[in-house]
């Protein structure tokens, strides 16, 4: 956490200028920037696993910058009630090197490391309520680094980049305690894309990626190999009118080529009212995993999606903001897991899935740091071929949440909230069930900060719905 600066949440299909996995929107994170030398330290524990970290900053030395982040996680030994298998449990420890060097002026370079290892375990049983019948293994080590340039001008913003990674697990196989199947996946990644200002009203981008994946172990020597064009204009008509059209097309060496369009606009009203409408499709080509692994399945077909949205937000001067979306989007050939084949799991295509509902929130400042929220959410997520609804969606969701921020120097914040879900399907059943949820952070100017916090507070416990009762966490850290 002490890397990122902030984080967008792009609703809605996005899959032309992110690719095939934004069918339904993105969630972008965004790094700091090295500023100055410091170094943090944090312990975090809660009820399924514990952790160490620490965050070193070199700040910016003349034309180089780096941060080096480590992190020491055990996760605690967890079983659901009617599993046979228990979650895994055992240590994992993470390293990452993020060095940025300023060329120039508006020329710079970007290089990241990761590195990832765990050496973890899992208990099998014979039955939910059966006896132990032996110890599993489940080992990963993932390794990925990227090299990114960064170029401007006057008029445009360009980007080039290379990225490779490599994934190795060993696992004992859930249902025999003497097969040990290891695999290796490799990917390597290059994408290049320039944004031009074609005037002041007008910024478009263009560009294109390739990637290739493959998995090697003791049966399976399978890769592919995918390239994609993309091209997204922001033009601004006139004070009120922002349109964004967009286009995307991809090439699968197995599944050919598809192409995937998006459009979208906000009309301001005022400064305080706007309306946005989008429309866009999506396409993903099952992956390495899906078509040739644990759970696989070699007849998947491409998964495409068409969703639309439409949102009004408003204002009342600087207390009280609401917003209203409805939206609905359709799915072909949608790729999710099939549960039904227990314990012999695998990938399958939903020939026809829809989804289709309504958004409302409302946001109120109180006064004196005390802020109420209020969302409603209402979904029909259905499997269109067999008219039944999907597991794993509430029909209805309601949060309400408090929150107070000490006025003067801001170093303590409590936030609470109660989260009502009804006509949750989950093993073709319905289920409701609300949790009240809160967290103290409290921070003694910038060295020193402490949280602590309670999920579903009540301890209440619908397995189907993985609801397992309290959750409890705490943690600090320092930085000097």
């Amino acid at each position: 956490m002490n890397t990122i600066e902030r984080i967008e949440v792009l609703r809605g299909p996005s899959g032309a200028l992110y690719g095939s996995e934004a069918s339904a929107g993105v969630i972008n994170i965004i790094t700091k920037k090295s500023e100055k030398k410091s170094m943090t330290v944090g312990v975090a524990t809660n009820s399924r696993e514990m952790s160490n970290y620490y965050h070193f900053d070199s700040g910016k030395d003349g034309k180089l910058s780096a941060a080096f982040d480590a992190n020491f996680t055990k996760v605690r030994y967890f079983k659901w009630d009617d599993a046979n298998m228990s979650k895994y449990f055992g240590p994992t420890q993470n390293y990452s090197l993020d060095v940025d060097y300023e060329m120039d002026q508006n020329n710079s370079l970007n290089l990241y490391l990761d590195y990832e290892n765990t050496n973890q375990q899992f208990k099998k049983f014979t039955s939910a309520s059966g006896p132990f019948s032996y110890l599993g293994i489940y080992n990963v080590d993932r390794k990925s680094a990227s090299l990114t340039y960064n170029g401007q001008n006057d008029n445009s913003n360009y980007m080039l980049s290379a990225t490779y990674g490599e994934l190795k697990k060993d696992v004992t196989s859930a249902m025999s305690a003497n097969s040990v199947g290891s695999s290796k996946f490799n990917f390597w990644n290059i994408e290049a894309r320039d944004t031009i200002k074609l005037d002041n009203n007008n910024r478009l981008t263009f560009g294109g990626e390739f990637r290739t994946d493959s998995r090697k172990d003791s049966s399976i020597d399978e890769s592919s190999d995918q390239y994609s064009l993309f091209i997204h204009d922001e033009l601004k008509l006139g004070e009120k009118l922002l349109l964004i059209p967009a286009v995307r097309y991809d090439h699968h060496d197995s599944f050919g080529s598809e192409t995937s369009p998006n459009i979208g606009a906000t009309y301001s009203f005022t400064e305080a009212s706007r309306l946005k409408a989008n429309y866009g499709e999506g396409y993903r080509a099952p992956s390495i995993s899906e078509l040739y692994g644990t759970y696989s399945n070699p007849n998947l077909r491409p998964e495409k999606s068409k969703g639309y949205e439409l949102s009004y937000e408003q204002e009342f001067g600087d207390d009280t903001a609401v917003k209203l979306t409805y939206f609905k989007n359709k799915k072909t050939d949608a790729i999710a897991m099939d549960y039904s084949l227990a314990p012999n799991y695998q990938y399958m295509n939903i020939e026809k899935s829809s989804s289709e509902g309504v958004e409302f929130e409302i946001k109120h400042d109180l006064g004196n740091g005390f802020t109420v929220i209020g969302n409603y959410d209402y979904l029909d997520a259905m499997n269109d071929k067999t008219n039944t609804r999907l597991n794993y969606s509430a029909r209805n969701t309601y949060t309400a949440k408090l929150m107070w921020t000490e006025p003067v120097k801001q170093e303590w914040n409590i936030t609470a909230w109660n989260k009502w879900y009804s006509d949750y399907r989950a093993d073709s059943e319905d289920h409701s069930i609300n949790t009240f949820n809160f967290v103290i952070n409290k921070r003694w100017g910038d060295k020193y900060r402490a949280y602590a916090g309670i999920d579903n507070l009540f301890d209440k416990k619908i397995t189907s719905m993985r609801y397992s009762g309290r959750l409890w966490r705490v943690g600090a850290e320092m930085t000097f």
